[in-house]
């Protein structure tokens, strides 16, 4: 599938996937909101976490642009891609 897609489309799944992650960090974060579903019952005896949707959607960016990092027929973007692999990697 990544072969017959554009750069701009797999710049716009990237975007989506770090909404992704960024969202479930978030959630894992809040211990309250968390707390408020777990005395619930929601999701059985363990309190509510997103984590292995938090590396999943982790490992995916990574492995995306990665992919696009050492893919020749993308060198036209190799600018875009490091940048957006450094500021990913360093800022989170």
């Amino acid at each position: 599938m990544y072969k017959h897609l554009t750069n701009d489309q797999l710049f716009t799944l990237v975007d989506c996937l770090v909404v992704s992650y960024e969202f479930s960090c978030n959630f894992n974060q809040n211990s309250e909101q968390r707390n408020i579903l777990w005395k619930a019952g929601f999701k059985g005896k363990d309190k509510p976490n997103l984590l292995k949707h938090e590396t999943q959607s982790l490992a995916c960016i990574l492995r995306i642009l990665f992919k696009m990092l050492n893919d020749e027929s993308r060198g036209v973007y190799l600018s875009h891609i490091e940048i957006r692999l450094i500021k990913f990697v360093f800022l989170k």
